[in-house]
């Protein structure tokens, strides 16, 4: 019998997370800025280059495609790709404020080593939420910018 209970007990204590455990939804109802999202990526978030995980694509079996973890779990997680912090900057600034028209925005493309960052507009203005880097002098909010041009 304390052969089942214990592991089950453990089971049950990883699966159910704390009622202290603030939720993503619960989170992104009190933010009221991109700040706020600045503010928990980089306090958060860390870059994991070991997270890759690939799966198989079901249009063409020859191919690869990364399996990016959705916002809920970025927030539960605290670690990712670059792809998994803008995903999650993108759904969340774009929750926060529709106005900020937040999109991902894919950088070096013709490399191996591809980088995403989240474009947002604020103030007429285009600002770039980059914590998803292995360089430490990238990480951050970036901006103004009249255009993608004077970032890159």
């Amino acid at each position: 019998m304390k052969n089942i209970i214990f592991p089950t007990l453990i089971f049950l204590f990883i699966l159910i997370p704390p009622c202290w455990a603030e939720t993503y939804e619960n989170w992104v109802a009190k933010c009221r800025s991109y700040k706020d999202v600045a503010d928990w990526l980089n306090e958060n978030f860390h870059y994991d280059p070991d997270g890759i995980r690939k799966g198989a694509n079901t249009k063409q079996d020859n191919q690869k495609f990364l399996k990016v973890k959705g916002s809920e779990e970025t927030f539960r997680c605290k670690t990712g790709l670059s792809l998994e912090a803008v995903v999650f900057a993108k759904h969340t600034l774009n929750r926060i404020n529709p106005d900020y028209r937040a999109e991902i925005i894919h950088l070096l493309p013709e490399k191996s080593s591809a980088h995403y960052v989240c474009g947002f507009h604020l103030g007429g203005k285009l600002f770039i939420m980059d914590y998803g880097s292995p360089y430490e002098n990238m990480i951050g909010t970036h901006g103004p910018f009249e255009n993608l041009d004077e970032y890159v």
